[in-house]
């Protein structure tokens, strides 16, 4: 788990150079080849429930898209324990890799249906009007700055998470708490999964209208080119300053 794609993990030791063209090599590769392939699967996973779920009524496909995704993530939740006790590669390794993949396949599927239900609805309660959409998503923001969750609305290439064994089924949630405080475990994890992760989707969609509303609104082909020139500009200059970022932290931190 890492904000890369985790090439120069464990390789502090070595020479400067050869780290240096390593972490090179690990943000061209989140950047170039990662975020692209996230973004196909999710546009592709998107469109389809476009074509099959009750295309010709936005309220009943948003509704069944945001009921099916926030309830698999919930389950994937609650069952994150007993998922990494009873699924291990010592024990089981050909089970464990069938299992983990099919489960990282439909927690995908959840995910992206989860966003689509959000987001649907939005776009039919709430439409595209700038001050509308200015109004909920600082809402949004606000309200995630204050419960300290506003790092949640990265994604790759700045969040990637690679296919490690290590904490595989771990489904990060707000409070923490474990399965022996019973409900307060559930009600952490329908918080986290609910609350937190519907407020990143406003702010997603708050930021998305936004463009769509002053970034050549009536030319789609320049308003997506300029969206994605806006954008790898704004990451390759994220991760240039990252080494003085981190040097400036740790003075300050002392």
């Amino acid at each position: 788990r890492g904000s890369t794609a985790g090439i120069t993990d464990g390789l502090r030791g070595h020479s400067a150079v050869h780290y240096a063209f390593l972490t090179l090599l690990d943000t061209l590769l989140s950047t170039l080849v990662i975020s692209p392939l996230v973004v196909c699967y999710w546009r592709g996973t998107w469109g389809i429930m476009d074509v099959y779920v009750y295309p010709d009524n936005p309220g009943h496909s948003g509704l069944a898209s945001l009921a099916s995704g926030l309830g698999g993530i919930l389950v994937f939740t609650l069952g994150q324990n007993p998922l990494a006790r009873c699924l291990h590669p010592d024990r089981h390794r050909l089970v464990y890799y069938l299992c983990s993949r099919g489960y990282t396949a439909v927690f995908g599927f959840c995910c992206v249906n989860s966003w689509r239900g959000a987001w649907k609805l939005l776009d039919l309660y709430t439409g595209p009007g700038v001050d509308v959409v200015i109004a909920v998503t600082l809402s949004a923001v606000v309200t995630l700055a204050g419960a300290r969750t506003l790092r949640n609305i990265s994604a790759p290439p700045f969040a990637i998470v690679t296919d490690r064994r290590e904490g595989y089924f771990e489904v990060p949630t707000m409070f923490k708490y474990g399965t022996r405080e019973t409900w307060l475990y559930v009600l952490d994890c329908f918080f986290s999964v609910f609350v937190i992760g519907t407020l990143v989707v406003f702010v997603w969609r708050g930021f998305w209208c936004l463009l769509d509303n002053y970034l050549f609104p009536d030319r789609p082909d320049l308003s997506a080119l300029g969206s994605l020139a806006m954008g790898y500009f704004l990451v390759f200059a994220t991760f240039a300053t990252q080494p003085l970022m981190k040097a400036l932290v740790s003075r300050i931190d002392g």
